[in-house]
């Protein structure tokens, strides 16, 4: 019995020191967590944010671009956030929220010990998934505005505490409505995307406030989990986690059982939207907007504003529709086109003769240089190239997942043609769509203000300078291939290879004659011709020599666009404007333009007339004659085609009476091109794509202004210097042939045929011959 005693009693001393020991234990435990506790609320671990700090929140806000039509095109940001005042988000969203998150969140203060207990009973131990989580949301809020530090072990225990002295702060700082405002302005959606604004944007294609309850709960359920949840990566997922906010919703009496039901019973439908820097509407154009932005704040305002935090409304002249039809006529052109160039190589290098092309590419690769700071070889590094590995790669019908290997990848990128067009506004000089490469991720240069070898679409300027020198539309020129001696032997010659027969000035133009053009030039002066050009727009520098006439010079489309414009102008040049204005993220202009509309003329309004009415020929009966017979455009219009020596650039620039728009087609290299000019020339890669655009246009009546005018009709004294045939085989000197086509048999006054034998005729015999020509064609009373 004394045993039994002694054996109870030392069970009871033990169990009285387990006792004091656990007392002791939570003792310190208590102790340190208070320790822990002061030495947060002193600062030790980072200054508590005090109630003015907190009053001055201020989110970064992505700066966003808007068409002229009122749509988001794009924004600049580090954060993609779009602060919204609570009056523009969405009850569902709010109620969603609530539900989810923080069902007793109108009844604490910042902390809810009750939500903590249901935590730890009902998830913890039962695993209830459908509760919330324990930190409310005014904690979450505090999380999400003041990042956690690293602190090691005690990371997790000093951050908390941090939160709810910060959410207590909240709390007693800004009102209820208020925090949940903070809140979802604040939280990240994943895909780079923070706050609901830009959230309802990216996944809905609308304003937080236009969402429905399904969409809602869509968006708070992905707040759980973003990759997870996400309605594009996972849709069932995304739909199951949708229908418990509802049914959270539901039992919070935000919404009926019946009203959960019917959203329950919704498909789940995105409309998805990603607007970053590669994507969304003209990002070419934006970028260069960026750049324009940042200078006039800069030069007005010094560093008061970022263009990536402070949320910025900036007013562009492009139109969202306009664009979409412009980049919707590249990517089809460029499908085309891409499998056709495709084919046209088959397993050939187009850099065969120039080896140095692809070698060059592979070593200057980020990929090939980070095996030789590895320690490789060349060898070593070109064979590490060879390996396929999974790629994510561009194609002009999308980009695809492939298995690729780095060398491959070198090569197939090389053989990818890319596109720049360009259209305006000739009477506002408003830029209306801007599309500067195939792909913005993959192809970053931009193809409408780069510049490359301009071909035939020179030609105007050469013909615009004759006409200004004393030429009329009816001389008519031999179409021999001629020498010409005082410019080293220059010999050019027609790319069909014809030089039979006889062109008026206006059939050269049309039939884009290279023997004429030449002896054009030649005649009015390569530096009469620079200067005309510069004049209308052109502001690349252009060498002053005879073989511009046929387009061998380098000049960007942005150029080329515009210095088309004066001809339809009637002579007066435009200035391009993008940029409108400016405004802070509360509606404060920051700049508006103020630019002044010179009427500047920098060509004969006669001749101007002149032009347009030969450009015109170009369209319905010259190389540019598809866009009536194959595409079947109505509108009155004009244009040039143009193709650069070997086929490496295909051009083409078209315009109504009051848009001009441009295309380019090439790939990055000129030495990477077509073998065939039939395949190469702009009538074929260039022109579709104009085509294609203007076509929309024709059939949207909201675009009525661009295309349902005529160009004015001649006035006599005009159309009579014009009434001529393009060509003959036959001299026009002979009287019969002059008979022929001019009706009459005196050639005492007749057009000229210009002969490359002549010397080049004074400004007093230009003068004298213009003046015989009036008398010739001037009708009578």
């Amino acid at each position: 019995m004394a045993k039994k005693g002694n054996s109870a009693g030392s069970q009871a001393t033990t169990s009285k020191q387990i006792a004091l020991w656990a007392l002791k234990i939570s003792g310190v435990v208590l102790g340190i967590f208070f320790l822990l506790v002061l030495f947060v609320y002193i600062g030790l671990f980072g200054k508590l944010p005090n109630t003015n700090t907190l009053k001055r929140i201020d989110n970064h806000n992505a700066s966003l671009v808007y068409s002229i039509d009122g749509k988001i095109m794009g924004g600049y940001y580090l954060e993609n956030r779009q602060t919204v005042a609570n009056k523009e988000i969405s009850k569902y969203v709010k109620n969603a929220l609530v539900a989810t998150e923080d069902s007793r969140f109108f009844e604490h203060n910042g902390l809810d010990f009750m939500s903590l207990g249901r935590v730890l009973v009902k998830t913890v131990l039962f695993g209830d998934k459908k509760q919330g989580g324990g930190s409310t949301i005014s904690q979450q809020l505090a999380k999400n505005l003041f990042p956690r530090k690293k602190m090691g072990f005690v990371s997790m225990p000093i951050n908390k505490i941090r939160e709810a002295f910060i959410a207590s702060r909240l709390e007693k700082t800004f009102s209820k409505e208020e925090i949940l405002g903070l809140y979802l302005n604040t939280v990240p959606f994943g895909e780079d995307v923070y706050g609901i604004e830009a959230a309802s944007q990216r996944f809905f294609n609308k304003k937080s406030k236009f969402l429905n309850p399904a969409e809602a709960a869509t968006l708070v359920g992905m707040l759980a989990a973003n990759t997870a949840y996400n309605p594009r990566l996972n849709p069932e997922k995304s739909t199951d986690r949708r229908n418990i906010v509802l049914s959270r919703m539901v039992v919070n009496e935000k919404l009926t059982e019946n009203e959960g039901n019917k959203w329950k019973a919704e498909p789940m439908r995105i409309s998805y939207n990603r607007i970053d820097f590669n994507t969304g509407l003209a990002p070419y154009f934006r970028e260069k907007i960026r750049i324009r932005v940042q200078e006039i704040l800069s030069d007005k305002y010094g560093n008061d504003y970022d263009v990536y935090t402070d949320g910025l409304r900036i007013y562009t002249t492009i139109d969202s529709r306009l664009q979409t039809y412009a980049e919707a006529s590249v990517k089809q052109q460029m499908e085309i086109i891409q499998k056709e160039f495709d084919v046209h190589w088959k397993n050939k290098s187009p850099w065969a003769q120039s080896p140095n092309i692809y070698r060059n590419e592979l070593i200057n690769s980020s990929r090939f240089k980070e095996y030789r700071d590895q320690g490789m070889t060349d060898a070593q590094a070109q064979q590490e190239m060879k390996k396929k590995i999974k790629m994510h790669v561009y194609s002009a019908s999308g980009y695809a997942n492939v298995n690729m290997s780095p060398a491959d990848s070198i090569a197939y990128y090389l053989k990818q043609l890319n596109v720049g067009f360009f259209a305006l506004d000739a009477k506002n000089g408003h830029i209306l769509a801007w599309v500067g490469g195939a792909d913005h991720r993959s192809f970053p240069y931009d193809h409408v203000t780069s510049t490359r070898q301009v071909g035939s679409t020179f030609k105007p300027f050469v013909y615009a300078a004759a006409l200004v020198k004393g030429f009329e539309p009816c001389d008519f020129f031999s179409n021999e291939q001629r020498v010409y001696s005082d410019y080293q032997n220059w010999s050019p010659k027609n790319s069909d290879g014809d030089q039979e027969g006889y062109y008026s000035l206006k059939g050269g133009l049309a039939n884009s004659v290279n023997t004429v053009s030449a002896e054009l030039i030649v005649r009015t002066g390569p530096r009469d011709v620079v200067d005309l050009a510069e004049k209308m727009g052109v502001t690349s520098k252009i060498p002053v020599l005879p073989s511009i006439a046929l387009g061998a010079v380098d000049i960007s489309l942005y150029d080329m666009v515009s210095a088309y414009s004066p001809f339809i102008n009637y002579g007066q040049k435009i200035e391009p404007l993008g940029l409108l204005r400016i405004e802070d993220k509360n509606g404060k202009v920051l700049y508006k333009d103020a630019s002044v509309r010179k009427d500047e003329l920098v060509l004969d309004p006669d001749v101007s007339r002149m032009i347009v009415e030969m450009l015109k020929g170009v369209v319905d009966n010259g190389t540019g004659k598809s866009l009536r017979s194959v595409f079947a455009l109505t509108t009155d219009l004009g244009g040039k085609t143009g193709t650069t020596q070997n086929n490496s650039d295909g051009w083409f620039i078209g315009f109504t009476p009051r848009l001009v728009a441009g295309a380019w087609v090439g790939n990055d290299n000129p030495a990477i091109r077509w073998r065939s000019t039939s395949l190469g020339q702009g009538a074929h890669t260039a022109l579709p794509i104009f085509a294609r655009f203007l076509k929309k246009v024709e059939n949207d009546p909201r675009f009525g202004i661009y295309t349902d005018n005529s160009f004015s009709p001649l006035p006599d004294y005009l159309a009579s210097r014009m009434q001529c045939p393009d060509f003959t085989l036959d001299d026009p000197n002979s009287k019969n042939v002059f008979e022929k086509l001019f009706g009459r048999r005196d050639k005492s006054d007749s057009p000229s045929v210009r002969n490359s034998s002549s010397d080049s005729p004074s400004p007093e015999e230009h003068r004298n011959l213009l003046d015989r020509m009036k008398d010739l064609f001037r009708k009578k009373d």
